[in-house]
């Protein structure tokens, strides 16, 4: 079947708004948190988005290349791919050599076999799958301790513990998701709130071991005390969402997303009380 010709005067942009969360959350946090600017973090910001924009046209490269679609449509996704790569490398590139901040050249690799891994699931079709979307946060939690290090020169214990939250916080997000739109919809709602709480158990899971994770790095005085809370909202949420069960007929992804980006901004908010 013949793909519909793309507008090759738009670049090609992601259109999950969680995607932009995650990758713009963890970014401010580093950056906010660090409690400096520098005109190096502006720097930074180009070549995080250009990181993060790049993974688009690729992935659209890999997931068409054996399907119909004109010579053009490729050289549309070609050059943005080189523009946006081109924006990472020249900002990477001056942050390292001018700016002399080493630590992102392992940071960045690390990243990129990130991208290659996703790349690869793409290819398998398998990039929905949940260790493909936590292998893509972990990825996106990176622009944290990135933020950080570039604003204060230092890859410290804070920039590690930043990088983690955010990953485990965003982590939570897909098992939410996944149940609240692939499970519930499909099976009748059990009538006790202790069955309900069964077939939630990989959200309730993941979400106490986030919990217990962040607990354990108080209890190591790597982090804050009260670090702990800024899980606590999304953690009634599973908890408040495995009893509200959701069926067909009340689906609503518009409004999972707008609660969705009620927690991150919850999230981001408690950080910074809780950092600072």
């Amino acid at each position: 079947m013949q793909l519909k010709p793309m507008p090759h005067l738009k670049p090609p942009i992601p259109k999950e708004h969680g995607s932009w969360a995650m990758f713009m959350v963890p970014l401010l946090l580093g950056f906010i948190i660090a409690s400096t600017w520098q005109w190096s973090s502006l720097v930074l910001i180009v070549a995080a988005l250009g990181f993060f924009l790049v993974r688009y046209p690729l992935a659209l490269l890999v997931k068409t290349r054996n399907r119909k679609r004109t010579n053009s449509d490729k050289a549309h996704l070609w050059r943005w791919t080189l523009i946006y790569g081109g924006l990472t490398v020249l900002s990477g590139a001056w942050l390292v050599l001018v700016r002399q901040l080493w630590w992102l050249i392992p940071l960045a690799i690390f990243g990129g076999l990130l991208l290659g891994f996703h790349l690869w699931l793409v290819s398998r079709r398998q990039e929905m799958s949940v260790v493909g979307e936590l292998a893509g946060i972990v990825g996106l939690a990176l622009g944290a301790p990135m933020a950080y290090y570039t604003a204060t020169g230092q890859l410290d214990n804070t920039a590690a513990v930043l990088w983690l939250v955010n990953a485990l916080y965003f982590g939570g997000t897909v098992f939410y998701i996944k149940l609240k739109v692939r499970q519930q919809p499909r099976q009748p709602a059990p009538p006790h709130f202790s069955e309900r709480l069964v077939k939630a158990k990989a959200c309730l899971t993941y979400q106490t071991i986030a919990l217990s994770l962040v607990i354990l790095l108080v209890t190591l005085q790597y982090a804050p005390l009260l670090a702990p809370l800024a899980l606590l909202p999304a953690t009634v949420k599973v908890v408040w969402g495995a009893w509200q069960w959701q069926d067909k007929t009340s689906l609503s992804l518009m409004r999972l997303g707008l609660i969705e980006t009620f927690h991150a901004i919850a999230f981001a908010v408690l950080m910074v009380i809780v950092f600072l």
